[in-house]
């Protein structure tokens, strides 16, 4: 009993330091009750109430300093679970994953953002839109069904990166009734964590503190065959714990590959997995490393 109040107690100390700094007064709340119900809700524990708030705060146009302590809200929110109380709505029977994945990749020569859509299902699924708050359509598709249903749709090539914001995501199945859910992403990395040391190494910066309620960052690391236009790795790894900063020794044939490295942080919200998905790629000479 003694631990649970300190927990509770170390919580609201934690949540008064973020939203109660000297940079950001007290006064955001005066005359905004969606703000302050969030914070409330939040404090209390009722952390799916809060976030209800959050999303009715995103849809009313809010300022520059609102944005800011909203998302530091969305990220003490999610220290309970990873954001798996964030949302109770469940995902359909016929769609058992899903995943809203937003990446930005760094080649030699230019920076390219990209969102990605990904899951299970076992129905055929006519379209996906994903539409930042109100009416800004970011992804309008059909996905092809993939052997053992999994699907992906993606924008690429975006003009700049999602900022934060409430998006709603739709997802039309045949036969089925249409799954429309809502949907708050965070503020995106201001830096890059991940780039190359040189041609044979790369570098990983260390993140703040993390939340110990979410997995750890993983590294995924593939290699391509130059001449496969399918894109199909050669070999691949994905590494939590101690990461890699040098590509280890594999079975391949002498040659040049086109290497990519991914640095993934994850989180939830309710049965949503959302990634962000800092990559670097380039060609290398293996194995001259």
């Amino acid at each position: 009993m003694i631990m649970k109040k300190l927990s509770i107690t170390s919580s609201v100390l934690l949540l008064h330091s973020v939203l109660y700094t000297p940079s950001v007064m007290a006064k955001w709340f005066n005359g905004q009750d969606l703000y302050t119900t969030s914070h409330q809700r939040i404090l209390e524990g009722n952390t799916s109430a809060g976030f209800d708030s959050i999303i009715q705060a995103w849809q009313q146009a809010p300022n520059t300093e609102q944005q800011a302590n909203l998302n530091e809200l969305l990220e003490f929110a999610i220290t309970e679970d990873c954001g798996h109380s964030l949302e109770q709505k469940a995902l359909p029977s016929w769609l058992s994953k899903l995943s809203i994945q937003r990446e930005v990749i760094q080649n030699l020569n230019q920076v390219m953002l990209k969102l990605s859509i990904v899951g299970l299902t076992r129905t055929k699924i006519s379209e996906i839109t994903f539409t930042k708050w109100p009416e800004d359509n970011i992804i309008v598709s059909t996905p092809s069904i993939q052997e053992g249903g999994y699907f992906s749709v993606e924008a690429r090539r975006m003009e700049k990166p999602l900022s934060s914001g409430v998006y709603k995501i739709t997802v039309k199945a045949n036969d089925e009734k249409d799954w429309i859910s809502w949907v708050v992403l965070s503020e995106p990395a201001l830096k890059q964590s991940l780039g190359w040391r040189d041609s044979k190494n790369w570098r990983i910066e260390q993140e703040g503190l993390p939340n110990p309620a979410c997995p750890s960052r993983i590294l995924s690391i593939n290699l391509y065959d130059l001449n496969d236009t399918t894109w199909t790795p050669l070999w691949t790894e994905e590494i939590d714990g101690k990461l890699p900063t040098t590509l280890p020794k594999i079975d391949v044939p002498s040659g040049r590959y086109w290497l990519s490295v991914g640095l993934i942080k994850s989180r939830w919200q309710g049965e949503i997995s959302i990634l962000d998905i800092q990559r670097i790629t380039r060609p290398v000479d293996y194995p001259s490393f």
